[in-house]
Order: structure tokens, then sequence, then C-alpha cells
């Protein structure tokens, strides 16, 4: 590779050539890709032969129908689309302040922490007279993680223990959180006297965590542990308010954070069986890309206060 060369040509980008090249990419079509960004097809197509050549490497694999992208375009793909969503989160807060409007923070969290954590941190942050917008998205870590590689969410407040981020992103630790199987205050398991048993829970029907997650392993291991089948299944959920009313209306039971039961417990809507589970406590935390700017650095600071306080 020229690198005097392909370190001028880098100079020479434009938003609007990083826009060209992730659209390309996306497509997978010189004349979908050309049409979209209002250019002809040879143009884009020499512009894209002139990038791979200052760069030494080739971006797009070619075909009749279709071309698909290299290691090495997946690389420069990855990098122009961080690159663009930075610069149009940019222009997002410095219009806000601009305005004199409201920091945003965009927050990817894990369904059951979500009613757990964010009211008392939102409280917190409004006691502080934070000028602070929060976005929430809630999901699956699976789901979660790869947006904040894009830098598409700011944090992520999940399980530490997820497999398959990578190890650049930061974390830190908020609790040690115990699973729990949670049944509806009027259900029979939960009104019961004497002692419960995996056996007893697995004879009535339950709403269980998807396939990918964490607490659907550790169910299915503790369960093989006690050799018993997986129970009837009614729904797949990682909803906590679905799975509240679905379990109240069909008399299911589901696993769940120890504090998720704690917060519906308080208002006589859920019960606590005394059953336990196979494997170690899991570790909640926070996750986040890069250097924390300091309107987030404020907020995890709060968050953590609310974690401690709810321990």
């Amino acid at each position: 590779m020229n690198n005097e060369r392909s370190v001028q040509w880098v100079r020479r980008l434009k938003f609007r050539h990083l826009e060209m090249l992730v659209m390309l990419g996306r497509t997978g079509s010189f004349g979908r890709a050309a049409d979209l960004c209002g250019l002809s097809q040879p143009a884009l197509s020499k512009w894209v032969k002139d990038l791979e050549s200052a760069l030494g490497v080739t971006l797009f694999e070619r075909s009749t129908r279709r071309m698909a992208l290299t290691d090495s375009g997946r690389l420069v793909m990855h990098h122009a689309e961080r690159v663009l969503t930075d610069m149009a989160r940019l222009h997002g807060q410095l219009e806000a302040q601009r305005s004199g409007g409201a920091g945003r923070l965009h927050i990817g969290v894990l369904a059951a922490l979500g009613p757990v954590l964010l009211p008392g941190t939102l409280a917190r942050v409004q006691q502080a007279g934070l000028d602070l917008e929060v976005q929430s998205l809630e999901g699956t870590m699976d789901h979660l993680l790869p947006l904040l590689g894009e830098r598409k969410l700011d944090l992520v407040i999940g399980r530490l223990g997820t497999t398959g981020y990578a190890g650049s992103l930061n974390r830190r630790l908020l609790y040690e959180d115990t699973l729990c199987v949670a049944a509806p205050s009027p259900h029979p398991l939960a009104r019961r006297r004497r002692p419960v048993s995996w056996r007893d829970a697995c004879a009535y029907p339950w709403i269980i965590p998807p396939a990918e997650s964490p607490i659907r392993g550790m169910l299915e291991n503790t369960l093989a542990q006690e050799h018993l089948p997986l129970p009837r299944v009614v729904l797949e959920s990682a909803s906590v308010l679905t799975n509240y009313h679905v379990a109240r209306r069909l008399d299911c039971l589901f696993a769940t954070s120890e504090k998720v039961i704690a917060l519906f417990a308080g208002q006589g809507l859920l019960r606590r069986l005394p059953l336990s589970f196979a494997g170690v406590p899991t570790t909640i935390g926070m996750l986040w890309s890069d250097t924390a700017s300091p309107l987030l650095e404020r907020f995890m600071a709060l968050l953590e206060q609310e974690a401690k306080a709810s321990l």
C-alpha cells in the first residue's frame, strides 16, 4: 500500500463519499446505489476503483449479478458508519445546545432492568438539575451490543457475563442479581403452605425467555440437574409486563430477576417461589465504548447511586 497516497486520498474524503460507500455496501448493487446517490453508475464505479487503488485493498467482490463486501470492505464500511453516526449525533447535540434544549443520551437496557433502575435514576437526574433527555431502547443483549458497537447507543445496562461482545467495551459493575421463579399472587403455588419443588413447578405452564437468553440457559441447566424436562410452554417472551399479565391470566410461572419480583411484590402482584437455580448469580452492570462524555459520566454516576440504594 502506498501510505502517502492513501493518506492523501482519505484526507480528500467527504461525508458524501462515506454515504456513498455505506449505501453501496448496504445495497450490494452499483446500479441501486448510484440511483440512490444521484450519480451515474460509471462515475460511482470509477470512484470505488480509485479508492481501492489508493487504499491498496479490494473493497468489493464483483459478480455479474451482485457484489459483496470483502473483509477489508467490511472494515472500511464499519468505520464509515461510525463516522456518519458520530457526526449525526454531534449535529443533534449542537442544535440542542444552540436552542437551549436538553442534552440527549441513547440508552439500551434489558427489559427486566428498565423498571428496576430507570425510574429512580431519572428522578435523580431531575433532582440534580441535569438538563437531559434519555432515549431508552429495551432489548436482549445480542440486539443491544451491536448497536453499542455501531455507536447508535451511548450505554447498555445489562448482564456483564454476556459473551460475544468486543473486548474493547468498557464495563462497570452495578450489582449481583439472583434469578428467581415468579408466580402471580393468585397462583396455587404462591398460596401453598407446604414446600414447593421443581417438579411441582413443572406441572404448570411456563413463560420462558428466548433461546439466546442467558436466563433460558440457566433454566434449562437447572431442570437438567433436577432430571426434569422443560415444562409446557405457552409463550417465549423477554417482556416483564407481558409475562406478568399472561401469567396472571393463565396461571403461568416465569423466571425473572429478584429485583423485578420485589418491585411487583411490593404491589401484591407477584410472589417469589422458594426455588433455586443452578449456577452463580448474574452480574448487572454498564457497558459503553470509547471514552464516556461528561454527560454520560454524570448519568452513570447517578445510575450507580440508584443501584446501590436498591440493594
